[in-house]
């Protein structure tokens, strides 16, 4: 693991952080006082409460290493050798005067103590990191995230930003394939948060699918990726995720299925002036439109993934329509012309084709059904049979 990944200084400034508020967080008997240090001096037996005022000096700006401070870490550790919070201030202090040895020596005990101390959780995270030890490194964060409330915030910016390092991509999609508590909560904020393609990468390599579909996180990933034009990579994780069955060159030609999801499937326009839904006539599954009078725009729209080439677009009507809507092909990644336009017929169970050329460069396509404003009183109705697309 790169030490550029996960940084010395984040980590470290993370558990001094942590001594104002993590540990804060651990101690299992907060002293609720106003001034800490006044009840150390009510309560010298109590080194929970000598912690706290060594975590409330810290807070104010006192330095880890300040005499007064390590005499309330060592006044601690002399009343109660277990108090992980009193043995990670030590620990740290020791890493600052140059005793990397009894440093580790403390935060080893510290973390036999108990495993729910995040400071010693980053700290063993970070020696991984500088040993190269990936599966160590990844254990601790695992055992972090189980354990800590307060780890997420701290770690999962760190875990997504690990994700764009290539050999870490199967470490971490085998990690996030064990069940836990925090996997979704981790890749819900990264796909949010964290960079699509590299989240992607590792989403892909996972094998729990159950456990992605269920949370419809690959139509998450799909959408994400769409919005950056990474239209080859959205077809990879559709692809990735559909039980091995082979997509058509257009999903549902025949508006029979439903199930298609948006956008490698229909999106459908629904308002109350214009819209289109599927429907059932003349014994077959439709796609049934409809406008008020001067009214139109896009009523259907899918993602298509064509490769460079020559094709043809063909549309059958089962009832049509005199304002003759269009079917138009344009390239996703460029903001042009449309590659082809394709007028529905104006007779009912009427075909209408034409031939196209897909060029490089052009990895996705929009597919996109518009009415054209009408100006008859009654609006324009019509229902369209199938529209397909097959290579030359």
């Amino acid at each position: 693991m790169r030490a550029a990944v996960i940084q010395r200084g984040a980590i470290v400034a993370g558990a001094l952080l942590a001594s104002a508020a993590v540990l804060q967080a651990g101690i299992a008997q907060r002293v609720s006082l106003a001034d800490p240090a006044l009840a150390a001096r009510i309560a010298p037996g109590n080194a929970r409460i000598a912690v706290t005022a060594a975590n409330s000096a810290i807070t104010r700006g006192a330095d880890v290493a300040d005499p007064d401070v390590q005499g309330l870490v060592v006044a601690a550790l002399k009343r109660d050798t277990t108090v992980t919070a009193a043995i990670e201030l030590r620990a740290v202090t020791l890493g600052v005067k140059g005793e990397p040895r009894r440093e580790a020596q403390l935060f080893g005990l510290s973390s036999t103590i108990s495993r729910r101390s995040l400071p010693t959780r980053l700290w063993l995270i970070q020696r991984s990191v500088e040993r190269g030890d990936v599966a160590g490194a990844l254990h601790d964060f695992d055992v972090a995230l189980r354990t800590s409330a307060a780890a997420p915030p701290i770690l999962f910016p760190v875990l997504a930003d690990a994700t764009s390092d290539v050999t870490l991509i199967g470490p971490i999609a085998q990690m996030l394939d064990q069940p836990s508590d925090w996997r979704l909560m981790f890749l819900n904020f990264a796909l949010a948060h964290g960079d699509a393609r590299s989240i992607g990468e590792t989403v892909v390599r996972m094998r729990d699918h159950a456990f992605v579909k269920a949370n419809g996180l690959d139509r998450v990933l799909i959408a994400r990726l769409v919005e950056l034009r990474s239209f080859a990579f959205a077809g990879r994780v559709r692809d990735a995720f559909s039980e091995g069955t082979r997509s058509p060159l257009i999903a549902d030609g025949g508006f029979a299925d439903p199930s298609a999801g948006y956008p490698f499937g229909w999106q459908l326009t629904d308002r109350g002036d214009v819209g289109a839904e599927r429907a059932f006539a003349g014994g077959q599954t439709v796609l049934s439109y409809r406008a008020e009078p001067g009214r139109g725009g896009q009523v259907a729209a899918q993602l298509l993934l064509l490769a460079p080439g020559r094709y043809r677009l063909a549309t059958r009507t089962a009832s049509a329509s005199d304002t003759r809507p269009y079917w138009t092909l344009t390239c996703g990644e460029q903001r042009s012309a449309a590659l082809i336009r394709l007028d529905l017929p104006t007779q009912d169970r009427a075909t209408s084709e034409a031939n196209l050329t897909i060029p490089s460069g052009c990895a996705g396509q929009w597919l996109t059904l518009t009415l054209q404003p009408g100006g008859a009183a009654g609006g324009q109705t019509g229902t369209v049979a199938s529209v397909s697309i097959s290579r030359l």
